[in-house]
């Protein structure tokens, strides 16, 4: 049986996890945005039709 402070641990352990597991989604998802803005930008798109499809900001955009 294991006692309270290894129990509490162990859900330390879990929420850490999956607190990571939830940054590295989001910056895989942002870095994909990023491709995406730079090719549409490339592609001579304006930034206000980047900007709303890739939920990026403007400034985000005109910085590529």
């Amino acid at each position: 049986m294991k006692h309270a402070l290894e129990i509490w641990r162990d859900e330390m352990i879990d929420e850490a996890t999956r607190d990571g597991e939830r940054k590295g989604e989001r910056e895989g998802e942002r870095k994909k945005a990023l491709k995406i803005a730079a090719g549409m930008k490339a592609d001579g798109m304006d930034v206000y039709t980047i900007s709303r499809l890739t939920e990026l900001t403007i400034d985000e955009i005109l910085q590529m």
